[in-house]
């Protein structure tokens, strides 16, 4: 590879007027690179390309020339010789430098430059690919990726292989695939578009029902505060914003009755359908006083250890890591939103989680006593410090 990257860079220079600036072969397969003060275009890839593999076909010697320093002498092509390449004159040694030896690596009518590695005798073995530069809008340094020799065969090998699997996936010979891809990544974005539609339709939908429901409740005299807890499944990632959109939905129709101006406090939850220990619930709490919401999301993170979140104004969310059961979790959180004082909020979570702990529910089974344990030890603790 460093026979190979001697090539290049002297190719780029004499071709194109290009410098290296830097350089790096990499651990073993990965491919090497260079860095040139600006991208190639894809004509000047295949340029540069062709003419180095031409010096390849050719079998090119490499062969390295050693001269003893002399004591006062300064060094060999340091830049004053006009017959040396501007790489040789770059790569001279520095006038300060005494004795030892200058070591200058030769390819046959193309390079000449000093360095200190270990070569091939020939560049027969080395025919090279340089791999293309994305598009982009910088002019800036760009860097440029290449293989040579085993690590080529290797790049091959591996691009096979992925090739191959990939148009088994999609039932297509090579020359299709890249159709074939493109009119499965469409098909996803219309999918995804109409999966968006849905949700955002049967958010207002919920939204809807949800003021309906509190404007009955006032219309039949309810008194004080409207409190709803909604618990869903769904595996979705983008449960927030579907939470989200039914409380704009719900705050929404609710501004445009005139009958449904009392208080109220909604509590939304989303979970996954399996879930694990890094399981993530998104909880969301809306209602009419910032105040009042505040104090719930607070209150929230304080019972529940792994529940992290904030909010601005009447809604507040937050995110829950671990299984969160609408009969364990959910209970406690819609408790902590029927009761309107803060301590009266500690002691009815102390009253669900006493009543979890010595129910003979055989969901409990399935959990470890020792976890309600700490909770409920805890929640006395905390009651009454």
């Amino acid at each position: 590879m460093h026979t190979s990257q001697h090539l290049l860079s002297a190719v780029i220079e004499k071709s194109l007027k290009v410098p290296t600036l830097t350089w790096s072969l990499t651990p073993w397969p990965s491919p090497a690179y260079i860095d040139l003060p600006r991208p190639l275009s894809a004509a000047e890839v295949a340029q540069v390309q062709d003419e180095a593999n031409l010096y390849v076909f050719e079998g090119r010697r490499v062969y390295v020339e050693v001269d003893e320093l002399h004591a006062g002498q300064t060094g060999i092509d340091s830049g004053d010789s006009e017959s040396a390449s501007s790489r040789e004159l770059g790569r001279g040694l520095p006038s300060d430098y005494v004795g030892g030896v200058h070591r200058v690596v030769t390819i046959d009518g193309v390079d000449r430059t000093p360095c200190c590695g270990t070569h091939l005798p020939s560049l027969a073995s080395l025919q090279l690919f340089l791999f293309p530069v994305p598009p982009s809008s910088s002019s800036g340094p760009s860097r440029h990726y290449f293989v040579a020799g085993p690590r080529l065969l290797n790049h091959l090998g591996s691009v096979q292989s992925l090739l191959m699997r990939t148009t088994a996936v999609l039932s297509c010979g090579p020359p299709e695939l890249p159709d074939r891809v493109a009119i499965v990544v469409e098909e996803s974005k219309r999918r995804e578009k109409r999966i968006d539609d849905l949700e955002h339709e049967l958010a207002s939908v919920v939204g809807v029902q949800l003021a309906e429901e509190m404007a009955q409740w006032c219309a039949s005299g309810g008194e004080g505060e409207w409190v709803k807890f909604v618990s869903r499944t769904d595996d979705s990632p983008s449960a927030q914003p579907f939470l989200q959109a039914i409380a704009l939905t719900f705050a929404a129709h609710l501004s445009g009755q005139s009958d449904s101006t009392g208080r109220y406090t909604l509590l939304l939850a989303s979970s996954p359908s399996s879930q694990t220990s890094s399981s993530t619930t998104v909880v969301m709490v809306f209602g009419d006083e910032d105040k009042r919401v505040k104090a719930i999301g607070e209150e929230l993170k304080r019972q529940f250890k792994t529940l992290k979140g904030g909010g601005k104004g009447v809604r507040w969310s937050g995110k829950f890591v671990g299984v969160w059961l609408a009969d364990r979790e959910g209970r406690m959180a819609s408790s902590l939103t029927s009761t309107p004082s803060t301590s009266s909020l500690k002691f009815a979570a102390v009253r669900v989680l006493s009543y979890m702990f010595y129910s003979p529910c055989p969901l409990l089974q399935l959990v470890c006593p020792y976890t309600f344990c700490f909770r409920f030890i805890e929640c006395h603790i905390y009651v009454y410090e």
